[in-house]
């Protein structure tokens, strides 16, 4: 049974975490497929297949589905967190090094909550997954020592570049707050606070350049409104039809929605538009 605190968790992230993919409207103008209502139709409708044909594979097989999303939070939220950083390093060990900043930052949410609130965790999983999900468990436990040497390799390279000593604090931070909030809360306060107010911040600042104030407001308007309309529609249903209590109803409704959105959303974000914006803030 989830707590006051993590219904309240829950709600965060619905109203603050989950609508900061509703710029992706405005992402969709920035990368061209917006210029026309026919462009648009289509990227509407491509990003609501893709989000759908998640939901289904969950409601198939949601334990494969769990694990897929849990592995491409880690890889969106370390992508998302780590600040752009040229060290003097050739180009494979540049790649390297990076690759391990975007584990450390996005294992923090994926590994080291799961890590320190087992049972907990455990059991939300199970709840999302219908089934059991000691697996899971198993290959966060299998993957903490890797997390905890690359963020030891962080750490030292952080004594050598001021450049990391952001990055290394901002993990040790939310590593503290991990350990002492439930696993829940641990989770929203770093979506919202953290991921969703960065992404919130470059996505402003960058469609700034080619879009309006209001263009930018009015299509996240309608994004955060349309994706807060299904999510209720799913939980009515969950609740309903499920047969489930209303705070394992929230939990699943709150989850696979993250899950199905975060597809297309790290489609768009991670593969074009974030190359795309640095290319032309180095032109």
């Amino acid at each position: 049974m989830l707590s006051p605190i993590d219904i309240f968790a829950l709600i965060a992230v619905m109203l603050v975490g989950l609508p900061h993919g509703a710029f992706d409207g405005a992402i969709a103008f920035f990368i061209g497929a917006g210029r026309t209502p026919a462009r648009m139709t289509g990227f509407l409708l491509a990003y609501s297949v893709l989000a759908g044909l998640y939901i289904g594979f969950w409601y198939v097989m949601p334990l494969p589905a769990l694990i897929i999303f849990l592995a491409l939070s880690i890889i969106h939220f370390g992508s998302g967190d780590i600040q752009p950083t040229h060290l003097p390093l050739d180009a494979s060990w540049q790649k390297l090094f990076k690759a391990a900043q975007i584990f450390t930052h996005g294992g923090v949410v994926g590994i080291v909550i799961p890590s320190l609130h087992s049972e907990e965790v455990s059991a939300l999983y199970t709840i999302l997954t219908g089934g059991d999900a000691s697996i899971i468990m198993a290959i966060t436990a299998m993957l903490l020592p890797f997390w905890a040497l690359s963020f030891v390799v962080y750490l030292v390279a952080s004594l050598k570049f001021e450049s990391l000593y952001g990055g290394v604090i901002e993990i040790g931070v939310l590593c503290i707050l991990a350990a002492f909030l439930p696993p829940l809360a641990g989770f929203a306060a770093y979506f919202c606070l953290v991921h969703s107010r960065r992404h919130f911040l470059v996505i402003w600042n960058a469609m700034q350049e080619m879009l309006s104030r209001q263009t930018i407001l009015i299509t996240a308007l309608i994004l955060t409104i349309v994706t807060w309309a299904a999510a209720g529609a799913a939980f009515y249903l969950q609740a309903d039809l499920a047969a489930v209590s209303l705070g394992d109803a929230a939990l699943r409704t709150v989850f696979i929605s993250l899950a199905a959105l975060t597809v297309p959303h790290m489609i768009l974000v991670d593969t074009i538009f974030r190359p795309t914006y640095q290319k032309k803030r180095q032109a």
